[in-house]
């Protein structure tokens, strides 16, 4: 008995020590940090910073340009010109702005806003998911740690048992395979209450390298594991999803940015147009004193440069079509995850309801057997069988709790219903 005691005492210390130095997080602040840390959601606002300085850039075609040009040009022969006259120097400014280009600088701005758009949505699709492994990651933890208050409860009760079932040896009135029953039964419910102990240390360390914590920073999570409180119908939650999710937005700004790529194509069957203001010096000196200056328009139409603007523009549109295949096609997948997900979460609240009155049936069967062996009758076996039954109902229920509250926030990601 004096190994048990020391065991105890062990448990005890650590219990107090873990207590005093652990740091306790709240499911918000889990929260808060990961969508502050997430090297994801860091890769993705980077993308975003791209696709915003690309659209920005294309406000140019739009400006006048302005260009200097200057050149020395020397004539090799033929040899009857003098010195002077074999040296040009010319110097020219030129002020241009194209009037019309067919569509090419609309549709290539509002192409390169559509792409954007498109990043900022998969940001939205980026915070959800990492919203959803932060809390399906707590919960984990926190059922957990209702396992291991379970397991230690066990673990009193069969110890209560034990010393209970001694007693009555010592007195003469239980047999000794009684007491190393009951002593199994006792060691039995402090290895379940350790490997418990363990499993929430894993489920804290899969939760603190998410954060990015220090590994070696003991964290325990805070918070009440609940049975979830949600009702809507799912004719409902798919309606708003297939018109709000993520996913779905950024599938449609992808097709009206290659829509916008089709009309860039199909300018290159437009003219383009373009004026232009000129000051041109040119003599032969290296200072020009010779002027002329010019007011040009100039149009230029593309009669025939072989088949690739036909055939680029049948790509873009085979594309298009591609592109609305999709769509579709991720609104029916959403449509599916949502009714599977609705139905799963049913089914958690369910066995909610049927672990809560199994716990309650076998804590009446144990407290019966418990006091029926207090007063000399029943045997310890069954006392034994009836509070394991307990021990298991218990974290039957408590794992089903888990369970759908993580279900919950699987159907909040397919279904988009809560932003982040």
């Amino acid at each position: 008995m004096g190994t048990r005691v020391r065991i105890l005492i062990l448990f005890s210390l650590f219990n107090i020590l873990f207590l005093r130095f652990a740091s306790g997080i709240t499911l918000e602040e889990a929260l808060t940090r990961a969508l502050s840390v997430s090297y994801t959601l860091k890769e993705q606002e980077e993308m975003i910073k791209k696709s915003r300085f690309f659209y920005l850039s294309t406000i140019d075609p739009y400006l006048p340009r302005f260009d200097l040009k200057g050149s020395y040009a020397r004539i090799i022969s033929p040899s009857t010109y003098t010195a002077s006259s074999r040296e040009n120097y010319s110097l020219c400014t030129v002020i241009s702005y194209r009037i019309f280009d067919g569509g090419e600088r609309y549709s290539r701005r509002k192409g390169a806003y559509f792409s954007y758009e498109k990043d900022m949505e998969k940001l939205k699709s980026i915070r959800q998911e990492v919203a959803y492994i932060v809390k399906k990651y707590f919960y984990e933890a926190l059922g957990k740690r209702e396992i291991v208050k379970t397991k230690e409860e066990s673990f009193e009760k069969a110890k209560k048992v034990f010393e209970l079932t001694r007693g009555r040896y010592e007195a003469g009135i239980a047999k000794k395979s009684d007491v190393l029953q009951a002593q199994l039964r006792m060691e039995s419910a402090l290895i379940e209450y350790e490997n418990a102990k363990k499993e929430y240390e894993k489920s804290l360390e899969s939760l603190a390298s998410y954060l990015l914590l220090d590994q070696l920073q003991t964290l325990h999570v805070e918070g009440s594991l609940e049975k979830p409180d949600f009702k809507m119908d799912v004719n409902e939650i798919i309606k708003k999803a297939l018109t709000s999710k993520p996913e779905i937005l950024a599938q449609k700004n992808e097709i009206k940015r290659l829509e916008m790529a089709y009309k860039e194509k199909e300018s290159s069957w437009y003219p383009k147009i373009d004026a232009e203001i000129q000051h041109q010096r040119q003599d032969t000196v290296f200072f020009p004193k010779i002027r002329s200056d010019q007011f040009v328009i100039s149009f230029v139409l593309p009669i025939f440069d072989g088949f690739g603007r036909y055939y680029s523009l049948k790509g873009v549109k085979s594309e298009i079509s591609a592109a609305k295949a999709k769509l579709e096609e991720m609104k029916r997948e959403t449509e599916s995850q949502i009714k599977t997900a609705f139905i799963e979460y049913g089914m958690s609240l369910r066995n909610v309801e049927l672990y809560e009155k199994l716990v309650e049936e076998a804590r009446v069967n144990f407290e019966q057997l418990l006091g029926e062996y207090q007063v000399g009758k029943g045997d310890i076996l069954s006392l034994l069988n009836s509070e394991k039954d307990l021990a298991s109902a218990k974290e039957r229920y408590l794992r089903s709790l888990m369970e759908a509250n993580i279900s919950l926030f699987y159907l909040e990601k397919v279904a988009y219903l809560k932003e982040y």
